[in-house]
């Protein structure tokens, strides 16, 4: 008993000595943690006390959605020593992380200087979303009087829009204040709206001194503020929500020196009211504008040249909310303007990727078509294309960029070589390709022909010339319901959903139409050398109105581009016509024979 006794106190003494040693670790960590607090505290306490920040709040609304924040910080020494500062630390409210469409940093009074950021570094603290801006360098405060840089946010989704009674009420939601890991001296809140924007009411006292244009001043800001603002206002006029998904930029350098620009947008509407109108950016020296939608109708366009050109599109019905359309926008550049040669075969082409935009731009795509023969060599952006080949002979740098917005440098310069012996490559391959077909034609003359056998007549019956015919118009009536729904599309009179499932239909039953023709037509063929000449013609006739309609096609699309007159456009396209309305009468005629030989 006296053993077991023993042994049970050992075992206790043991527990409580185990317990004894976690408690005593337990405190120690406490009064680390303690005391790194309190040395956190101090030092944020002294670098405060010793440094004065003051803040310029800057919100500008854009037309087309986007909301900038621009936040001027000034850091100036108290009157103590200061420490030297290598970073500093400013965000908003983490609900606003969402939004978030580009961010940059730069020196107040040196713009180009950009600083490097370290996004969504936080403030210490949960609930907000901070950044870090470098400064690649110590500010010591001590010599110099002050130290000012400027972070901008670009925010997107932060309006939304609701309808009372008959007019459009837009509602604005911000961070009021920066939220920064210090106190601030101040700051000063200003929130810019759109010139045609008219201010009703906000959350915040801010005042108006002048139109359109409201200031607030807290003084002093607490470190880690979390207030959040709104303002609502209405538009004079139309206040557009849009958001460009994807556009699309082709640029052709042909050998002829020409310069074409085509752009492509695909545009949501976000907005309750309807949008019939498109404004966008174009190069300064752009010619010959013109723009289609996706059903190629040919759209209005009014454009205004001033500090910068722009074009509004007036589109052939409205956006609705939340729906999507394809707009193109086609112009030409002056060569010189933009493309310089160095040497014999050096050529660069300074341009810009896009034009500045207020729209929210998800993915914006550039492919160069560099001349037939040129080589790719470098380019000076900072996203290097992908170098895609088209054809044997030619090369399409591709860029491909997301989230653009106006504040990005998007200037640059592609280099190539390019020999202009490649000018007269074509001409000089079309021109041997006919010396060669003549010479086949010219020695097959000469070769002692043998006669080819006539071919047996088998009977036709006349059930399947009435088969021929009956088919036939009922395929011609077809192209033309299919003609008249294209027209209907163009015009906007069917939804487009409708168009696409009726053309479905049409080009299913063409493609019926279309074998059981093939079929009756070798039957017809080999009934004799009348039904063989009569098959001819008709094929002949068809073939020149696949054409006519290529052709009538071509000079519209030259004439929407610009290439010829309104004359010259007229001109051709009667010269078409008249070459369509013989094809038809040719196979008019023969049908009309077949009839009689059912008859």
């Amino acid at each position: 008993m006296h053993e077991l006794s023993c042994q049970r106190g050992v075992k206790l003494n043991k527990r409580s000595l185990s317990l004894l040693l976690l408690f005593a670790l337990l405190l120690l960590s406490t009064v680390a943690l303690s005391i790194a607090n309190l040395k956190a505290a101090y030092a944020q306490e002294s670098s405060s006390s010793s440094i004065d920040v003051k803040v310029n709040h800057l919100i500008i609304v854009h037309d087309g959605g986007l909301v900038t924040i621009s936040d001027k910080v000034t850091l100036s020494k108290t009157g103590e020593p200061a420490p030297s500062l290598r970073d500093f630390r400013i965000g908003f409210p983490y609900g606003y992380k969402s939004s978030i469409y580009n961010v940059f940093a730069y020196e107040s009074n040196n713009p180009e200087k950009k600083l490097a950021l370290d996004l969504d570094y936080g403030l210490g603290q949960i609930g907000f979303y901070a950044v870090r801006v470098n400064f690649g360098k110590d500010i010591n405060l001590n010599e110099a009087e002050s130290y000012s840089f400027t972070v901008v946010f670009v925010l997107s989704n932060l309006i939304t829009e609701s309808q009372e009674e008959t007019q459009f009420l837009f509602k604005l939601d911000f961070p009021a204040h920066p939220s920064l890991a210090e106190n601030a001296s101040s700051c000063k809140t200003t929130l810019i709206l759109p010139s045609n924007a008219n201010f009703t009411e906000s959350s915040l006292p801010f005042n108006q001194t002048a139109t359109g244009v409201l200031t607030l001043v807290k003084e002093p800001l607490d470190a880690f503020a979390l207030k959040q603002g709104t303002v609502s206002f209405t538009a004079i006029g139309a206040f557009y929500l849009l958001e460009a998904d994807e556009v699309k930029r082709e640029v052709v350098l042909d050998e002829w020196e020409e310069l074409l620009v085509s752009d492509t947008y695909r545009v949501t509407n976000k907005a309750i009211e309807g949008t019939a109108n498109i404004t966008v950016s174009l190069p300064q020296d752009a010619e010959d504008v013109s723009a289609q939608d996706d059903l190629e109708n040919k759209l209005t366009v009014n454009l205004v040249k001033n500090a910068k050109t722009t074009a509004s599109i007036t589109l052939k019905t409205a956006i609705k909310q939340n729906e999507t359309d394809v707009v193109e926008i086609t112009f030409r550049l002056p060569w010189k303007n933009h493309v310089d040669q160095n040497g014999w075969n050096n050529f660069n082409l300074k341009f810009r990727l896009f034009e500045s935009v207020n729209l929210t731009l998800r993915k914006l795509t550039v492919t160069i078509n560099l001349p037939e023969g040129a080589e790719f060599q470098s380019s000076n952006t900072a996203t290097q294309p992908n170098a895609e080949e088209s054809g044997a002979y030619q090369e399409k740098p591709v860029f491909t960029l997301n989230n653009v917005t106006s504040f990005q440098n998007l200037d640059f310069t592609i280099t190539y070589t390019y020999s202009v012996f490649w000018a007269s490559f074509r001409p000089t391959m079309w021109t041997g390709a006919l010396v060669l077909i003549i010479g086949a034609v010219a020695f097959l003359w000469q070769i002692q022909r043998v006669p080819a056998p006539v071919p047996t007549a088998l009977p036709i019956r006349p059930e399947e010339l009435q088969n021929y015919v009956r088919t036939y118009e009922e395929e011609r009536k077809i192209l033309q319901e299919r003609e008249a729904l294209e027209v209907q599309a163009r015009k906007g009179k069917i939804p487009r959903r409708l168009y696409r499932v009726r053309s479905r239909t049409l080009e299913s039953r063409l493609s019926v139409l279309s074998r059981e023709l093939a079929a009756l037509r070798e039957k017809i063929r080999v009934a004799g050398p009348r039904y063989s000449e009569m098959m001819r013609q008709i094929e002949v006739a068809e073939t020149e109105l696949q054409g006519v309609e290529a052709d009538i096609r071509r000079t519209e699309s030259r004439y929407r581009r610009g290439e010829i007159s309104a004359a010259a456009y007229h001109k051709l396209l009667e010269d078409s016509y008249r070459r369509r309305d013989r094809a038809k009468t040719n196979i008019d005629g023969v049908l009309l024979r077949l009839r009689e030989e059912i008859s």
